[in-house]
């Protein structure tokens, strides 16, 4: 295969790292300089886990206020540790989702479904799901992920540590 064919320079990657980025927060908001052939400063950033699910800290897009990638960090336990907790804080505030430990109450009307349900916090909570069947996805075998109407994402961590009435509740829909 010919390797002109393939080559396409906007399709590069850039890798962020500790050399080349520097993340800090302006207004209380991500932002970050990077050094290459210049030095570019973006006043608002937006992280990204490419595997949301497998790998929580590794493979981060990193996106500019217009949506667009700036690079790819491999490894955020690449840079220093002061900068590393500051993506972790924003990873968490991005990708904040309640674990569910009990299910309270479900019911369904005219597709949709209302839960209530108690998170690990002892907060109860109230969500509602459209297509209750599309909207509850298996992480492997015990794990799974409920996305509400509002983009709301909640955990349950292990199937098989809910309390019999609470399985019962939601296997119909596993």
């Amino acid at each position: 295969m010919n390797n002109e064919l393939i080559k396409d320079p906007g399709a590069a990657i850039v890798r962020l790292n500790a050399e080349n980025t520097s993340f800090f927060e302006k207004n209380g908001f991500l932002a970050c300089t990077i050094k290459g052939d210049e030095e570019v400063t973006h006043n608002r950033v937006f992280l990204h886990r490419d595997f949301p699910f497998e790998l929580l800290f590794e493979y981060i897009s990193v996106l500019d206020s217009d949506n667009k990638e700036i690079g790819l960090i491999y490894n955020i336990a690449d840079f220093d540790k002061d900068t590393e907790a500051m993506l972790k804080k924003e990873l968490d505030r991005k990708y904040y989702s309640p674990v569910i430990v009990s299910i309270e109450s479900l019911k369904e009307r005219y597709g949709f479904s209302y839960w209530g349900a108690t998170t690990a916090e002892g907060r109860r909570i109230e969500f509602t799901i459209q297509d209750t069947f599309r909207h509850i996805n298996r992480i492997g075998e015990d794990k799974c992920v409920i996305t509400d109407v509002d983009g709301n994402r909640f955990i349950i961590e292990s199937l098989a540590a809910l309390d019999k009435k609470s399985y019962r509740k939601i296997e119909l829909y596993l």
